[in-house]
């Protein structure tokens, strides 16, 4: 039933400091595409998308609605998703847009190597409250893009720019499988969304389950990043997972990541997901310690229930708690609201976030995004 297992992708990032780059790799990335993310992208069986292709010269070039364009005999896919979105704050704030279109390329050139990468294109058109008119802000932008090499499920290598596995959110492989239009406040604001290295992942199974692994660090220029936040220069973790076959796993996440010229910092994390029932699915996680972007020790939780309410219909509930560091005051929110998908390319969410009090970090309100799968 969940939606997150499918696929994450998570807020956009943009700048470029390491301008030499962009032009390259946005050559290359035509050649880009993961084994590993095209299993996110199938995460759950197509509903309502039948196959339309044709017979050309480089084999059978087919579409499915949701699940990209296959182009016959090359191994090369492309899908991707764009997104609308509109919110109105409790302080009479308000803003919505439509953002260009994010690109995923798969390529398996070979049966154990695996390429993938996810270009955005910035916002098509957006306005807000406080501004005259309608404005734009297209840019071709490499939010990831990697390459997995490995012939087993017991060890494989992952190298390139990458999402940070931490805790259950931020994993997610693309932003329409997230349950609501908001995301929760320790995966906004604690840590660097991806991760631009290596990793080390791997599976091994048991007769009730399986223990996943990964263990990554950096030593590449990160590029294309967000210059307001800019990633940390040096940071390494591992994460360990244990999912069962009655339907429950749980995680453990450590992060450390050194800002430039200063010192480490370490962020431990658990999370866990129980779903009880095919219409029920429980979900949640903490993490505590010291992020990448403040000094201080900071603490936070978020515990998720979605329930099938009528076929297609879910209601989401989500509870959080965030103390952030130094003399911040901590927050208490509440997000309530339904996601509605009637098939498997199209997804509906509208959620109201409630906070014990207002400020930039908790800000209340409603929130409303419409997402289309291609």
């Amino acid at each position: 039933m969940s939606d997150a297992t499918s696929q994450s992708a998570p807020p956009s990032r943009g700048g470029r400091p390491a301008a030499a780059w962009a032009p390259l790799l946005a050559t290359l990335l035509v050649w880009v595409g993961a084994g590993a993310a095209r299993a996110e992208l199938s995460g759950a069986p197509p509903v309502d998308a039948e196959a339309v292709g044709l017979d050309t010269a480089i084999g059978r070039v087919e579409y499915r609605a949701g699940r990209g364009l296959h182009l016959g005999d090359t191994r090369l896919t492309i899908g991707g998703f764009t997104t609308a979105e509109a919110e109105r704050l409790e302080g009479g704030e308000s803003a919505g847009g439509i953002e260009g279109a994010n690109f995923f390329l798969f390529f398996d050139p070979l049966p154990y190597v695996h390429l993938f990468s996810e270009l955005e294109t910035g916002q098509l058109v957006g306005a807000a409250g406080d501004q005259r008119g309608a404005r734009s802000h297209l840019r071709l932008g490499v939010d990831r893009a990697y390459g997995d090499f490995g012939a087993s499920d017991a060890l494989g290598l992952r190298f390139g720019k990458f999402l940070t596995p931490i805790g259950r959110w931020n994993p997610v492989p693309a932003e329409p499988f997230v349950w609501t239009a908001s995301e929760p406040l320790i995966v906004e604001n604690v840590f660097d969304d991806t991760v631009t290295g290596a990793m080390l992942f791997g599976r091994a199974f048991a007769p009730r389950g399986a223990l996943s692994y990964s263990l990554y660090g950096t030593f590449l220029d990160p590029f294309d990043f967000d210059p307001g936040e800019p990633p940390a220069e040096h940071s390494a973790g591992g994460y360990v997972e244990w999912a069962s076959l009655d339907g429950w796993a749980l995680g453990a996440s450590y992060f450390a990541s050194e800002a430039r010229g200063g010192p480490w910092h370490h962020l431990g994390g658990v999370d866990g997901l129980w779903r009880p029932s095919a219409r029920i699915e429980l979900s949640g996680e903490a993490v505590f310690g010291e992020g990448t972007r403040e000094n201080g020790a900071l603490w936070g939780l978020y515990a998720q229930a979605v329930v099938e309410t009528i076929d297609t219909l879910y209601a989401i509930g989500r509870y959080e708690h965030f103390a952030p560091p130094g003399d911040g005051r901590a927050i208490d929110l509440y997000d309530v609201g339904l996601t509605w998908i009637p098939v498997y390319y199209l997804r509906l969410k509208v959620d109201y976030r409630i906070a014990d009090h207002r400020d930039e970090l908790s800000a209340p309100g409603l929130r409303s995004s419409l997402s289309l799968l291609f």
